[in-house]
C-alpha cells in the first residue's frame, strides 16, 4: 500500500461478476533473538531465489515480540462462518540501492531531507519482517533486488494468488512492469498455475485486491482499472469481484481497508474509509464486522493463519490498542516496515502469501 498524489483521472464504475469487550491480558510474550558466540549476532540464512542458500548481507539482532490474547471459553465475537486461506509460503524481495533516490514515491510528492532512506536500517527492518513471516511457519523465498526496479521490494503489487492459481498483474506505472517477469517465473517454478495480464490498457496491482475467502474487493484507483478487474474475475471465476472507489491521494484500496481476520475488515475511521466500508457492506451478500482503526497509517495489517501482523505500539499506540482489544482469541505480532515508510510502504505490500 502506498499513498501518493497522482495525476491520472479517477473513474467510478462498479461491477459484480455474475455467478463472486473486553480487554484481555496479553500472555505468552516471546522474544526471538539471534546470536553468535563470537560476535553476539548470528547472520540470517535467507533462501534466495536464484542464488545459493547462505548468510544474508544483513546481520541484525531481532527483537520481535509475539503476543497472544488469553484463551477463553467465550465464543469469538466475529463472524464464525468466514474462513481465510491457510498460508504455507511467502515471497519477499530484497531492497536495491536505487530505491533511495529513484522510488516512484518521489515522482508524486516533494522529497524532503527526512525522506532519505538509510539503506542499512531499511535492510535490517526488512530482515525483521522476513524473519517474522518465518517465525509464523511460512517457507519464505527471497528474490534478489534489481537495481533497475527501485520499488521491487513492494512485491505484493506484482501478483494475486488464491490457492494454486496466480494472476501476474500489470502495474500502472511502466517502470514497475519490469518487476513482474521474475515473479512470474518463480510462481511457475513453485508449481502454481500462472496467468498474466497482457492486454494493453488493463492495469491491476495487488495492493488494490482484498480477498476475504468468499469474494474480492478491488480498488477502482489510479493503479487498477475496470479492464484489470475483469481479468481478475475471469481468472478466479468462483469468486465475485466488487469495485471500491479509491480517490487520490490514496494509492491502493489497502490504504483504506484491510482483511484483519475471518469476516473482519479493518477500516480507517475517516471519510474515505467510511465510504469504502459502506460500499462493501451494501455490495456483498455476506456480513462482515468492521474493526475501526483510528490512525490513517496504523490501519494496514496482514492475517497469517490465525495471527495478525499489525502496527507497533510505539508508532501508532491508539491503533495498536484497537487491534489488541478487539481481536481477542488471535495471536498478534507488532511489526513495522521502518525506513520504507519514507517511500509510503506498508506491511502488506512487502510480501505475497499463498
Amino acid at each position: 500500500m502506498v499513498r501518493r498524489t497522482v495525476r491520472r483521472p479517477h473513474s467510478a464504475d462498479h461491477e459484480k461478476r455474475p455467478r463472486q469487550r473486553r480487554h484481555l491480558p496479553i500472555v505468552n510474550c516471546i522474544t526471538a533473538l539471534t546470536h553468535d558466540t563470537a560476535t553476539g549476532v548470528r547472520p540470517l540464512s535467507l533462501p534466495v531465489y536464484g542464488k545459493p542458500v547462505g548468510p544474508s548481507r544483513v546481520q541484525v539482532n531481532l527483537n520481535l515480540t509475539f503476543k497472544k490474547s488469553q484463551k477463553t471459553n467465550d465464543p469469538k465475537p466475529m463472524a464464525e462462518c468466514h474462513s481465510l486461506p491457510q498460508y504455507s509460503k511467502a515471497i519477499v524481495r530484497e531492497i536495491p540501492d536505487s530505491i533511495r533516490d529513484n522510488s516512484e514515491a518521489f515522482k508524486w510528492k516533494k522529497r524532503r531531507s527526512k525522506d532519505i532512506i538509510d539503506l542499512c536500517k531499511a535492510r535490517e527492518d526488512h530482515a525483521r519482517y522476513t524473519q517474522a513471516l518465518r517465525d509464523l511457519g511460512l517457507d519464505v523465498t527471497v528474490i534478489p533486488a534489481d537495481e533497475a526496479t527501485p520499488d521491487c521490494p513492494f512485491v505484493e503489487d506484482t501478483c494475486v494468488v488464491v490457492g494454486n492459481r496466480a494472476l501476474v498483474t500489470r502495474p500502472a506505472d511502466k517502470a514497475r512492469r519490469k518487476e513482474v517477469d521474475c515473479v512470474e517465473k518463480l510462481l511457475a517454478d513453485l508449481g502454481l498455475e500462472v496467468n498474466r495480464i497482457k492486454e494493453k490498457g488493463a492495469t491491476l496491482e495487488g495492493g488494490d485486491a482484498i480477498f476475504t475467502g468468499k469474494e474480492f474487493f478491488v480498488g477502482d484507483s489510479t493503479q487498477s482499472n475496470k479492464a484489470g478487474r475483469e481479468i481478475l474475475a475471469e481468472t478466479f471465476p468462483d469468486y465475485p469481484v466488487f469495485s471500491i472507489p479509491v480517490e487520490p491521494p490514496e494509492f491502493h484500496l489497502k490504504g483504506l481497508v484491510c482483511c484483519a481476520g475471518p469476516g473482519i475488515i479493518a477500516v480507517g475511521n475517516h471519510k474515505a474509509g467510511r465510504k469504502a466500508w459502506e460500499i462493501i457492506r451494501k455490495s456483498s451478500k455476506h456480513s462482515y464486522e468492521a474493526l475501526w482503526v483510528p490512525d490513517y497509517d496504523g490501519l494496514n495489517c496482514i492475517h497469517v493463519n490465525g495471527t495478525i501482523i499489525h502496527c507497533r505500539e510505539d508508532e501508532w499506540p491508539n491503533s495498536c490498542k484497537t487491534f489488541a482489544e478487539k481481536l481477542m482469541g488471535f495471536g498478534r505480532v507488532e511489526l513495522s516496515v521502518g525506513e520504507l515508510k519514507k517511500v509510503d510502504a506498508a506491511l502488506s505490500c512487502c510480501s505475497v502469501l499463498f
